[in-house]
């Protein structure tokens, strides 16, 4: 899993662990859809699995894209009411397409009412979730991140295709692709850490139900990651590339993100990027499409920076590819 250059990969990372006490850190880098190098510090190795917590949106998107692309009956430009009758009449506009471009308008109080310990239908979340009452601006007129909007996704592309979306991700995304321990959180999803007044606990119960929906409630590894790259980069990403257009509103102003990425530009040309934080765990990815390279970094400490370490481990490959 090592190429001749990689000792700066593990310098980076181990100073990162250091400088955060993450108990488990796993690193992933990747080079023209190539692994160049895997590891894990700590309590880690590269088989160690984390739950991905909002990074898990880009399949959530991919699966909606990747079924609309197969003809299965998923139209990202249909509007969801149809499979989500629980929504309130103001909400019939939402199309898939806003919920997966966070540009739906969904408020965030009826998902923050839900309680976490507790378990709850599909119908129950949703309509906790219509609950918050009126949008926060027309579909499609606005962007605010909404994992809201993420979850009723997963929930209303179940309903048109008559089967949980974790099922769909295991049999459209996962395993054709080899990414072998990758899973919608199960009831022994691993437990990450949180920090209290300078000590390591382990985060709070979250019921198997919540932890199961779709904003990013996924569990792999760097491996499954670096699985995922290579198809990205490779003939079978080019069915899913629409999830690295920028979404533009109505008037035609860049909203910055796509569908499942958050998109920018830097010196190394156009860069796609998620993050997530969620039960304990940090996890991102980054991808420097013009350079080819991308990086993962998970962590099950919450509220450390593992974007920074993804970009910094993808500066390093980018500056061994030009020496």
């Amino acid at each position: 899993m090592s190429h001749p250059g990689t000792t700066e990969f593990d310098e980076i990372a181990r100073q990162w662990q250091s400088d955060n006490g993450a108990p488990a850190v796993s690193i992933a880098i990747i080079r023209a859809g190539k692994l160049l190098h895997a590891a894990g510090y700590g309590a880690a190795t590269p088989e160690t699995l984390y739950q991905t917590a909002s990074l898990g949106k880009h399949f959530t998107a991919a699966l909606a894209i990747l079924l609309q692309q197969l003809g299965a009956g998923i139209m990202l430009e249909e509007r969801v009411a149809s499979y989500l009758p629980e929504l309130p009449y103001e909400w019939h506009r939402i199309t898939l397409r806003n919920l997966l471009s966070h540009t739906a308008g969904i408020p965030s109080a009826g998902y923050k009412s839900l309680e976490l310990a507790r378990d709850y239908t599909d119908s129950e979340i949703v309509r906790s979730i219509a609950s918050a009452g009126a949008l926060e601006f027309p579909p499609g007129e606005g962007w605010r991140y909404s994992n809201a909007g993420y979850v009723l996704a997963g929930i209303a592309v179940g309903r048109r295709s008559g089967c949980f979306y974790g099922d769909l991700l295991r049999d459209f995304i996962f395993q054709p692709l080899g990414m072998k321990t990758a899973h919608v959180n199960s009831p022994d999803a691993p437990i990450g850490y949180v920090r209290e007044d300078g000590e390591l606990e382990s985060a709070g119960y979250v019921s198997p139900t919540l932890n199961r929906v779709a904003d990013g409630a996924i569990t792999l590894t760097v491996l499954d990651l670096a699985r995922w790259e290579e198809a990205l980069s490779g003939p079978w990403g080019a069915q899913v590339s629409e999830m690295f257009d920028e979404t533009l509103l109505r008037n035609g102003e860049p909203t910055g993100y796509g569908l499942g990425w958050s998109l920018s530009r830097s010196e190394h040309g156009r860069v796609a990027r998620h993050e997530g934080l969620w039960q304990g765990f940090s996890t991102a990815m980054v991808r420097y499409m013009d350079e080819g390279v991308a990086a993962a970094a998970l962590a099950n400490l919450e509220d450390v920076d593992a974007t920074g370490l993804a970009h910094a481990l993808a500066n390093a490959a980018v500056r061994q590819t030009s020496t």
